[in-house]
């Protein structure tokens, strides 16, 4: 997942306003907010938006940032990263609200310092708000003007700030133009000077009559400061919106449809995984591996080396932890008899807070149960993780993904596909290499043929579209894309049972592929909805939806059913 932040990553910039009072000093520190592109809120302590690995001073993370007046206050939590140092959210943030909050610092020579911090999650600036929030004691509100600039009011107690200098900076820290508000409070910034992507206000004002005590110490000044990020739209931001938009034809359950989701009955996941193998061979649900840290966080404390059992045939009353093998994630695993096979995956081999060293594998091991023991298949002809897999008769199938390689900038993209002979794994064998590069796929079997479904592609954007390969063939063909955006084609689950093909879709409908192989039937919705989850059969009418994410919400560990009616 980490790969998606740096596929869609965006300019910034940076706008300064500090009062005539404050000498705006080089190697002064501030907190910035803004959202990554999973909508999770990430706040750093920097010289600028470039400079984000500065330690966070601990009475800054006890920052309260809300949504909303009447929102409770979201739930950050420590990150430390070779990317980022700060305070993350654990759910996605409200998508159409600001989120703000305010700290104060302390004392500093003599002089109370706060910080308040702004952030606008729009993608579009025609939803910006246009009023001020009620009761901030510093704040911006930021309007976009005919020819692409925008207009900015800085406020303190809801009156205008006149005569203070305005900066504009980008990301890298460089000084792009300079401006005053006027006695309005207002500045204006043309199109040619903005860049598309996050930008970030600044305003720092000083009060030199203010007195008073803080935590029984007095003060002869006071000092605010606010950081407001927002986006400006552009090629990067339109492939945000157009992934992202929903569609003129709002997806409907078909009212027809005796579907049904609810409580698998199940015990919980004995942990929160995303990115993990999971299979049910015989009566038996296993899971192997995946990732349990934070999003856009890896590393080896961060992955799991464990294998887990569940027998259904119990009635699934306890997990038990058999023999596991080496830690992975972006792995497949897949049925074949009452056996497993473990396909690919990568590995984190550094340490938390050190540089990213991510290693897809080439492993491939089969697991019998009868004697509880991993056996070693042919490796894969190349090292493959964020793949998908399907067995159709004694074959299985290897599609999608991509090899990393150390560094998180270094990554190929496979655009070759293999089968491997179950019933006599000697070697993989090449078939015919479809036309696409893709990861974050999902791979099954149904009817003589396999289905790749969504995922991402090399640039960056995602796709709902739908490969089809026929064995006899040895060809590709297009199916019929999985409703939806685009980006509800990222993270899915699919799978066939009762001579049906089923996906589960990041926006948490349920498709059925018509009988016609030519479109798909909505029949049921997930709520929360998950992805880089695992949806596998259990018998001809029923689906369990297990592990995952939400955005919003976090991982999952209760395991969920979606029963299809007759």
């Amino acid at each position: 997942m980490k790969r998606i932040s740096k596929t869609l990553r965006i300019a910034c910039l940076t706008l300064l306003v500090a009062s005539p009072a404050i000498a705006t000093t080089a190697r002064a520190h501030f907190p910035w907010l803004a959202s990554d592109d999973y909508g999770h809120a990430v706040m750093w302590f920097g010289e600028s938006p470039e400079d984000r690995t500065y330690p966070m001073p601990v009475k800054v993370q006890a920052i309260s940032l809300q949504s909303g007046n009447e929102e409770p206050a979201v739930k950050m939590a420590a990150v430390e990263t070779d990317k980022l140092v700060g305070i993350q959210s654990d759910a996605a943030i409200a998508a159409n609200r600001e989120l703000a909050g305010s700290v104060t610092y302390g004392l500093y020579h003599g002089m109370k310092l706060t910080y308040h911090v702004e952030h606008l999650p729009q993608r579009n600036c025609g939803d910006w708000p246009t009023t001020p929030r009620d009761a901030a004691a510093m704040q911006t509100v930021i309007t976009p003007i005919e020819g692409g600039g925008i207009k900015v009011a800085v406020l303190r107690d809801g009156k205008p700030v006149g005569d203070t200098e305005v900066k504009l900076f980008c990301e890298a820290g460089h000084e792009e133009a300079a401006k005053r508000t006027d006695a309005a409070g207002m500045v204006e910034f043309a199109a040619d000077v903005l860049e598309s992507g996050l930008n970030a206000l600044m305003v720092g004002v000083r009060d030199g009559e203010a007195k008073g005590t803080l935590d029984g110490e007095p003060y002869a000044s006071s000092t605010d400061y606010l950081t407001s990020t927002f986006f400006i739209g552009g090629e990067a931001a339109l492939q945000h919106a157009e992934e992202n938009k929903t569609s003129d034809q709002a997806i409907e359950v078909d009212p027809n449809s005796r579907a049904s989701v609810g409580p698998a009955g199940l015990p919980d996941l004995p942990e929160e995984l995303t990115s993990f193998g999971a299979a049910i061979a015989g009566d038996t649900l296993f899971v192997y591996g995946g990732h349990t840290g934070n999003a856009h966080s890896y590393s080896i404390d961060e992955q799991s080396d464990r294998f887990w059992s569940l027998d259904l045939k119990k009635g699934g009353s306890e997990w038990e932890k058999s023999l596991g093998g080496p830690s992975l994630q972006g792995l497949a695993l897949v049925p074949y008899g009452n056996k497993v096979v473990r396909i690919g995956g990568f590995t984190a081999m550094n340490a938390a807070g050190e540089e990213s060293n991510l290693q897809s594998q080439t492993s491939v091991a089969i697991y019998d149960p009868a004697n509880g023991v991993w056996s070693e298949l042919a490796a894969l002809p190349e090292p493959r993780s964020s793949l998908d897999a399907a067995v159709l008769g004694d074959h299985v199938y290897v599609f999608g993904g991509w090899k990393l390689a150390g560094d998180s900038d270094e990554s190929t993209w496979h655009q070759t596909a293999w089968r491997l002979d179950l019933s006599q794994p000697v070697a993989w064998e090449p078939i015919a290499a479809p036309s696409w590069e893709r990861r974050a796929i999902s791979v099954a079997a149904h009817d003589g043929r396999l289905y790749v479904i969504g995922g991402m592609l090399p640039a960056g954007k995602t796709t709902t579209e739908v490969a089809v390969y026929d064995p006899v063939a040895n060809s590709w063909s297009s199916g019929p894309a999985i409703p939806g955006p685009k980006m509800s084609g990222f993270g899915t689950s699919s799978y066939a049972a009762g001579g049906k093909l089923y996906v589960s879709a990041m926006d948490g409908f349920v498709h059925q592929l018509a009988d016609n192989d030519q479109s798909w039937n909505t029949i049921s919705k997930i709520e929360p909805a998950r992805f880089f989850h695992r949806m596998l059969p259990l018998g001809d009418d029923k689906l369990l939806i297990i592990g995952g994410a939400n955005m919003e919400v976090g991982k999952f560990t209760e395991i969920l059913a979606v029963k299809i009616g007759k």
